[in-house]
């Protein structure tokens, strides 16, 4: 085989990637929750965080990156799923999406239901040739090869989570069980994977409409399909990263249970229910645990006697380049002790052309912040605090 036209083959398939329509809406759906953080960003705090685009810039590379390492694991094993399947699969993702969830799109359960609805689905005809084909590929598949995939895919979930999940978390303000406002920090994440898997060959229907890659490698051919995990968490109880993290050791834990079901799968087929079982309800419960540890916990982002802690740092602003970090708290302003939003505006009054903070770190230890204002700067430092009113009524400063 002339290895130039795989290559050439591959590179078409790369960019019949980018031409599918699942990439598009799941870029849309994307773009869709980074518009609803902007407004409720603006609605806490009068101002956005990070830039709309940022919910599909963050988690693009390491999605795509992922897909292609994805990709060489899959056909190296030699994976191969029919069109059926992944036209069920791309219906599951369809009633995902409906719900506005990000988190609804871990693989444990867009992979879950994809294999619970292949077990159950009934033999019936359409009498549409391509609906009634796909139909009858559900029934004829190896769901142990999908059973594995989706073990793989919640490894990769939980890796996502542990390396690109805590970064530009989300401020937010929420009521408490006693009524009073209370800040925390929302993840989300739509990671997109590009994933070249092997597939029986043969006529499908017209491939301009579909990325498929016919290399007539014994009959097997290549399609790129975008798959989709999506992450969402609200942390009110610690630091972003360190909830993060365990969150994503917690599924890596689940992923290890599932791939060991899957790979029993592929011996014994009466285990592929159990993989989809494990997975959808392992996820729930590693979700569950952690809303329970939150309302357990104490309220991190909150008024406190030393002084305001920083829920928020706004990207190039003053209190950036001064390096404050979330969790730290401001106890002086230019010298002047301060507990509340209000006592830091004034003492930043006093002087218009410098800001000097006084902060105590996440490990306890007390250090100075300063930098130099600008004309319009002082207004606006780019610290987002707690306030102590009852209604979401803070502001940056």
């Amino acid at each position: 085989m002339d290895m130039s036209v795989v290559a050439m083959e591959l590179l078409k398939g790369i960019g019949f990637f980018f031409l599918h329509p699942l990439f598009y809406i799941l870029l849309l759906f994307s773009f869709y929750l980074g518009y609803k953080r902007v407004q409720r960003e603006r609605n806490n705090f009068h101002t956005r965080v990070y830039d709309v685009v940022d919910d599909i810039l963050v988690p693009l590379f390491p999605g795509l990156l992922a897909g292609f390492v994805l990709s060489i694991l899959v056909i190296g094993i030699g994976i191969a799923i029919p069109i059926g399947v992944i036209a069920l699969y791309a219906l599951v993702y369809g009633a995902i999406l409906i719900t506005g969830q990000a988190r609804w799109l871990s693989s444990a359960y867009s992979g879950g239901l994809t294999l619970l609805i292949a077990l159950v689905l009934p033999e019936f005809e359409t009498g549409l040739l391509v609906i009634d084909r796909w139909i009858t590929e559900i029934h004829t598949a190896e769901l142990s090869g999908l059973a594995l995939l989706t073990s793989f895919l919640l490894i990769v979930e939980g890796l996502l989570i542990l390396k690109n999940g805590s970064k530009k978390t989300s401020p937010t303000l929420l009521n408490s069980k006693r009524g009073k406002v209370v800040g925390a920090h929302e993840a989300g994440r739509v990671w997109i994977l590009p994933i070249f898997f092997l597939l029986p060959a043969g006529p499908l229907f017209p491939t301009e409409y579909w990325p498929l890659l016919n290399l007539e490698l014994s009959q097997i051919g290549l399609m790129a399909v975008p798959f989709a995990i999506g992450f969402q968490q609200v942390i009110r109880s610690t630091l972003p990263v360190h909830a993060i993290i365990s969150n994503g050791k917690r599924v890596l834990l689940v992923a290890t249970i599932v791939l060991a079901l899957s790979i029993l799968s592929l011996y014994l087929p009466i285990f592929i229910p159990f993989v989809a079982l494990t997975a959808i309800i392992g996820r729930q419960i590693v979700a569950t645990l952690l809303k329970m540890s939150e309302e357990k916990q104490a309220n991190f982002y909150t008024q406190k006697e030393t002084g305001l802690v920083i829920l928020g740092v706004l990207p190039h602003s003053p209190a950036e380049k001064m390096n404050v970090k979330i969790g730290e708290i401001v106890t002086k302003v230019n010298g002047v002790r301060i507990r509340s939003a209000q006592q830091f505006y004034e003492a930043l009054q006093l002087k218009s052309a410098f800001c000097k903070l006084e902060v105590i770190d996440e490990n306890g230890e007390l250090r100075f912040a300063q930098t130099a204002l600008y004309d319009g700067e002082h207004h606006q430092v780019g610290l987002l605090f707690v306030g102590e009113e009852s209604q979401f009524e803070d502001k940056v400063m």
